[in-house]
């Protein structure tokens, strides 16, 4: 059977929960679209389409739990960073919505705050509903991490903390809300210490956005709005 599509009930950073689900309501590809006013549109453009792929090598196969190769090793795993940085007015902190769409392997946090702890039941194991966990450490290197790391307020957000781990292969959508300072610096992150990744046997497809490479994973964050505090 196919892997549970993950990510209902969209949550803010900072342990204050979001109402609505997640991928509703027409947000897919608003670039920055302000809240409040203020010129606040142009505050996170860079951020508006921020994307890292970590592409299968050869041809995977695509039976269920599956895995291939990185077809980029880094170290003997992989590693990908893209930074950016936040516009705005010197001293003022945003609240960024972000719309996070992807195609994950699970990981494990430890530690760390979770807004949203609801639960599914896939193949006699229970995986979180929206699994974004604001800071904690990492568990099992060996499952890849994908991350946001904002440098003021200083924090690492993770983007799949299902707290379980397996061959499995998720579909990330839901929608956080992040504070980030004007001029701080903004880095979407994907880290997996071994040479393999699950492979995106499910063949998901996000509507609205470019798929996986060759069967492989990738997130894609895009602004949904922007309110000064």
């Amino acid at each position: 059977m196919g892997g549970t599509a993950a990510g209902q009930g969209g949550i803010a950073a900072g342990g204050t929960s979001a109402a609505g689900d997640a991928g509703t309501g027409g947000v897919a590809g608003q670039a920055g679209a302000a809240a409040g006013g203020g010129g606040t549109s142009d505050v996170a453009a860079n951020l508006d389409g921020l994307r890292i792929d970590d592409a299968c090598t050869g041809m995977p196969e695509t039976t269920n739990g599956a895995v291939c190769d990185h077809a980029v090793l880094t170290a003997g795993g992989f590693q990908s960073a893209k930074e950016v940085t936040i516009a705005g007015t010197d001293g003022t902190t945003y609240d960024v919505k972000l719309r996070i769409r992807g195609i994950v392997e699970p990981t494990q946090i430890d530690g760390g705050m979770r807004a949203d702890t609801t639960t599914f039941e896939y193949q006699n194991m229970t995986w979180r509903k929206v699994p974004f966990t604001v800071g904690g450490s990492v568990n099992r290197g060996d499952y890849s991490q994908w991350s946001i790391e904002v440098t003021n307020p200083n924090q690492v957000y993770y983007l799949n903390d299902y707290q379980t781990v397996g061959h499995f292969i998720f579909e990330l959508d839901y929608e956080v809300t992040i504070p980030m300072a004007a001029d701080s610096k903004v880095t979407l992150d994907a880290t997996d210490s071994n040479e393999r990744q699950i492979v995106n046997y499910e063949q998901y497809e996000i509507d609205g956005i470019p798929g996986s490479m060759n069967h492989g994973q990738f997130i894609q964050i895009n602004v949904v709005s922007v309110t000064a505090r």
